[in-house]
């Protein structure tokens, strides 16, 4: 990989979650992370560490299970961790009550932060959690382990991949010849739009557009 290639690191914020929500974010089933004040920094594209609380909230996981919640039933105390970093996450959006523009059963405020690019660590990373008020500086040691395991689960990913095109390949797929073969889409500007290899989602290489950003292009 070359100098201009490279990952660039982003921030990683700490953010507590009490089980079970922590455990929701965790496998995708939660999409938002509520906190009592808005982050003091600009935290869209940064990522956070979402660190599991000591305590466990039978009322939470009651509400989850209900008509009135998501309708999910989440596993009892003694199978989650607690004072742990269960999962790290991209920040997509910023949500301040009462703004309804992105609703969701999940969002409950007053500050929400919505969440895209969830990786679960394959093990919990021990922390103490710090205030649930708003995100928090998450001790070096620690977010040393959670950057080495997150960039595991990435490699692995990217990995799995390439295995996946190289067997396609040979089983007789092809790259498609030309430029109009691949693409299927256009973006606003009508520049043709191609899929990225690595996040599989479509990107527009026009100097106006936002450029785009993914797993091998920014790190946590």
């Amino acid at each position: 990989m070359s100098r201009c290639d490279a990952p660039m690191r982003v921030p990683i914020f700490g953010a507590t979650a009490p089980q079970p929500w922590a455990w929701s974010i965790q496998v995708r089933n939660a999409p938002v992370l509520n906190l009592h004040r808005a982050p003091v920094a600009d935290v869209l594209g940064a990522y956070v560490a979402v660190c599991a609380a000591a305590e466990y909230v039978p009322e939470l996981k009651d509400w989850m299970a209900s008509w009135d919640g998501p309708g999910v039933a989440a596993p009892p105390a003694d199978e989650l961790p607690t004072c742990a970093v269960v999962a790290v996450a991209r920040v997509a959006g910023v949500s301040l009550w009462p703004d309804g523009g992105r609703q969701s059963r999940w969002y409950v405020g007053p500050a929400g932060l919505w969440l895209e690019d969830v990786v679960e660590l394959p093990e919990p990373v021990a922390c103490e959690p710090g205030s649930a008020d708003t995100l928090w500086e998450v001790p070096a040691p620690v977010l040393a382990r959670v950057r080495l395991a997150f960039g595991a689960v990435v490699a692995e990913d990217k990995a799995r991949w390439e295995a996946y095109e190289a067997r396609s390949a040979r089983a007789g797929g092809r790259e498609p010849a030309t430029l109009r073969e691949r693409v299927l889409r256009k973006c606003s500007c009508r520049r043709a739009m191609t899929p990225c290899r690595t996040c599989r989602t479509w990107r527009c290489t026009a100097p106006g557009c936002p450029p785009h950003t993914c797993a091998t292009g920014v790190s946590p």
